[in-house]
C-alpha cells in the first residue's frame, strides 16, 4: 500500500487480534480468584437472607449503592477488605465465622465410625436421641446436616425458630413430625420440607428405632 507521497506504508494488524489471544489466555487460567469470589458473594447472600436483610437495608449500613450488593453477591465486584469488614459486621457476624475456614476440620469423606455423635444437644431439648454429623461443625458452615438416631418413644422439641429452611427424609422407622401444632406420621421412604421460622417437635412412635436424615440451615449466632 503506497501513501499519498509514493512511500510504501506497512499493513496493520488490527489491534483486536491481542485482545482476542488475552480473552482466550485469560480464560484457559487457573481460577482460584474466580472461585474466592464466588465463596465471598455466595457466603454473603447467605448471612443477608439468614439475618433478614434487603439489598437496600444493608447497603444503607455500610455506605455503598444497592447495585454493589448485588454486584458482590454475585461475583461481579470483590470487595476490599475494609468493605468486606463493614458488611459483615452489619449483619452482626465476624469475618471468622464468616469464612468458618477450620484447618482441623475432617475432611471430604467421612466412613461411617469417623463420624462424629453427639448425645446432647445444648438448643434442642429432648431424650433418647443421638446426632451423627455429616457436616463438621463450627461457625461459617451454610448448612448443617445430621442423622438424628431416635430410640422408641424419643422426642425432640426445638424452641428456637431463626431464617432458613429445614429438609428431612425418614431412613428406618416411623415419625411423628409436629409442625405449628400440626402433626404428620412418616414412614419409611417419606420426606420433609419447611422454614425454620415455623416451631417443630418429632416422636419416634414406633417400637424400633427411627434413623432420619436432617438438613438445615443452621441458626446465625
Amino acid at each position: 500500500m503506497k501513501s499519498a507521497a509514493g512511500k510504501s506504508v506497512a499493513k496493520r494488524k488490527p489491534a483486536s487480534g491481542n485482545g482476542t489471544r488475552a480473552t482466550r489466555a485469560a480464560a484457559a487460567a487457573p481460577e482460584p480468584a474466580r472461585r474466592d469470589e464466588l465463596q465471598i458473594g455466595g457466603r454473603l447472600k447467605h448471612a443477608r437472607l439468614l439475618a433478614g436483610v434487603r439489598m437496600r437495608e444493608l447497603a444503607l449500613k455500610v455506605g455503598c449503592t444497592e447495585s454493589m450488593i448485588s454486584k458482590i453477591e454475585n461475583a461481579r465486584v470483590v470487595p476490599s477488605l475494609p468493605m468486606l469488614k463493614r458488611l459483615v459486621e452489619a449483619l452482626d457476624r465476624d469475618l471468622t465465622s464468616f469464612f468458618g475456614s477450620d484447618p482441623q476440620a475432617p475432611g471430604i469423606v467421612q466412613r461411617p465410625r469417623e463420624r462424629p455423635v453427639a448425645t446432647t444437644d445444648p438448643i434442642r431439648k429432648g431424650r433418647g436421641v443421638s446426632y451423627e454429623r455429616l457436616v463438621p461443625f463450627g461457625a461459617g458452615n451454610l448448612l448443617e446436616g445430621n442423622i438424628h438416631v431416635i430410640a422408641a418413644d424419643g422426642t425432640k422439641h426445638d424452641p428456637i425458630t431463626h431464617q432458613g429452611e429445614t429438609v428431612g427424609y425418614v431412613i428406618q422407622g416411623k415419625l411423628e413430625l409436629t409442625i405449628e401444632g400440626t402433626r404428620y406420621l412418616l414412614n419409611t421412604g417419606d420426606s420433609f420440607f419447611f422454614k425454620n421460622h415455623l416451631t417443630n417437635s418429632y416422636r419416634n412412635p414406633g417400637p424400633r428405632e427411627a434413623r432420619v436424615l436432617w438438613v438445615n440451615t443452621p441458626q446465625v449466632h
